[in-house]
This record gives C-alpha cells, sequence and structure tokens, in this order.
C-alpha cells in the first residue's frame, strides 16, 4: 500500500527519536569501519558514500556556476532531518542565517542536541542558526521572513497528494526572497511512477506545477547513477531499471563485506570513477534532464 504524506512523517517520527539520545550524549563506538567515532556522527549518517563524494561536489559546482555560493545569505533548508544539509552548508560556506524546518518534531530534537554538542559556541561572526517543526506543505506555514537560498532535497517526492504537493511549491515561491533560488532534487521522467515511499512525477507534470507556483527551471544537474535510485529510467522494474537496482544491491554488498577502513576508501573511490565515467560518456550524448537517477535542480521566479 502506498504510503501517504503522514505515513512517512510518522516513520521519520521514529527514525530520528532513535537517533536523539545519541546526539546528545557525544560517546564513541566502534562503527562498521573499525575505527572509534562519535556515535552521534556515525548514526546520523543517512546516505551512501559514494553518492556524497557525487552529490556534494556536483552541488558545489552548481552554486559556482550560477554565482549562488550561500555566504552572507538566508538560506532554509527543508526537511532537515539528521543534519546532512546543515553539515554540508556549515562545513563549506558562511551563511548569515541557516534555518533548518522538519515535519517530524523528533528531528527538531535530535539536531538541537546534535548542535548543541558539536557546534562551537557562538561567536559574534557566527551564522544565525534555528530549527523549527513546519510543514512544507502547511497552507498556514508562515516562516516569518524570506529566504535568498532555499534546499529541499529528497522532500517534494515523498509528498504524494497532488493539493499538498502544489501548496508545497507555493509555500517555497511565498518564502523566497527576490532573486532568491530554491535547490531541490528531482528524478523527472518521462512518465509519472509510484513507489511505496514517493509519487515521482514526470518532468511534464513537474514543469507544470511550478509553473503554477510562478517559479520555473533555471538549471539541471545530474550526479550519479547506480548510488541512488534509478527512477530518473522510464519503465518499470521489470525493464531497465532492474539492472540499476542490482547494480546499487551488488554495490551496497561490497561495502558491506569490507572489513577495513582502506579497502572501504578504495571501493568508494572505485566506485565514484566508474560514476564519473559514465556521466562524462552520456553527457556528450544525452541531454541533462535524460540522464538517470536524480538531478539538483534550480527553481527561480518566473
Amino acid at each position: 500500500m502506498p504510503m501517504t504524506q503522514d505515513d512517512i512523517r510518522r516513520h521519520y517520527e521514529t527514525q530520528w527519536a532513535r537517533q536523539s539520545g545519541a546526539a546528545a550524549a557525544g560517546q564513541t563506538a566502534s562503527v562498521a569501519s573499525g575505527s572509534a567515532t562519535p556515535v552521534a556522527e556515525a548514526e546520523l549518517a543517512y546516505s551512501s558514500p559514494v553518492e556524497d563524494a557525487m552529490l556534494y561536489p556536483a552541488y558545489e559546482q552548481l552554486l559556482r556556476d550560477l554565482r549562488r555560493e550561500p555566504n552572507g545569505v538566508r538560506l532554509l533548508d527543508v526537511g532537515a532531518g539528521s543534519g546532512r544539509w546543515l553539515r554540508f552548508f556549515l562545513s563549506r560556506y558562511a551563511p548569515a542565517a541557516y534555518v533548518g524546518i522538519d515535519f517530524a518534531l523528533a528531528s527538531v530534537d535530535l539536531l538541537r542536541k546534535w548542535s548543541a554538542a558539536h557546534l562551537p559556541p557562538h561567536a559574534a561572526d557566527a551564522p544565525r542558526i534555528e530549527f523549527r517543526h513546519a510543514n512544507i506543505a502547511d497552507p498556514q506555514l508562515d516562516l516569518g521572513e524570506p529566504f535568498d537560498l532555499v534546499n529541499i532535497a529528497n522532500v517534494l517526492f515523498h509528498i504524494p497528494e497532488p493539493e499538498l504537493f502544489e501548496q508545497a511549491l507555493h509555500n517555497l515561491r511565498r518564502h523566497l526572497a527576490p532573486g532568491g533560488a530554491i535547490v531541490t532534487t528531482e528524478y523527472m521522467p518521462r512518465d509519472n511512477y509510484r513507489t511505496e515511499w514517493m509519487q515521482v512525477r514526470s518532468r511534464y507534470v513537474f514543469e507544470d506545477a511550478i509553473r503554477r507556483a510562478g517559479l520555473r527551471i533555471a538549471a539541471t544537474r545530474a550526479f550519479c547513477f547506480f548510488s541512488n535510485d534509478p527512477m530518473g529510467l522510464d519503465g518499470p522494474d521489470s525493464a531497465g531499471r532492474q539492472h540499476f537496482n542490482a547494480v546499487r544491491a551488488y554495490m551496497r554488498r561490497v561495502m558491506e563485506m569490507s572489513a577495513s577502513p582502506d579497502a572501504k576508501q578504495f571501493f568508494t573511490q572505485f566506485f565514484v570513477e566508474i560514476e564519473r565515467a559514465a556521466l562524462a560518456f552520456a553527457r556528450e550524448r544525452v541531454a541533462e534532464v535524460d540522464l538517470p537517477s536524480q538531478k539538483l535542480v534550480v527553481l527561480t521566479t518566473a
């Protein structure tokens, strides 16, 4: 049975609640690599290291290309989760303000505990950091200020209800400062595709919806083939997508079998080079929007 947005929220309430105590404790424990690592850092990881190695440089390059590096700006992170993007932005940029919102209260609790234990004491030039319990699809949403950059990664396709999806887009537009940009992660195949967790909207449905919200696509950048769900491919899992899923399964198995840090590092880099080679080959022949897997999509006002 496909999940509703509320089903997904309940899942993440449970997921982030499990981590909340560890985030405050600051203890150490042996993780899969065999090294002693703060529990908070190990537990907060919620993505593939191969995907991270592809996605983060692609995001940085995209912001450079668009001259939108978020230094001295008001930054909104929608779906703050366990702080993946909090750590990304604060380790690379100097925003004036970072506001992270999530529809799971447990996420907000987790991030407040983690930040209190791991972020340096407030300095005069430090960014304002806030975490708020809020749903981007709430018709009454009012965060009280506009933002120059809005990051909304892995969120919109987890809003399956059409009316809530449209409301989320209108809320994003209302909270965007003049000249600002929204960066979302989308698949945009030629056909709609529904999974248990996701409503993957075709590029045509997506483009029509953002147009109604007063937005347009300013840039699209693919960042991987195999280290994310291949929902950018058209057709069911019994077609081409099954081969991409098989590769992902083998990648996970190899990483799980790699006991030493050196082996993990070797295979991570090996898979990254495969991703880079495939992207380089495809980009000479295929439009960016047609490349498999996720894309970073930049939205600006129409």
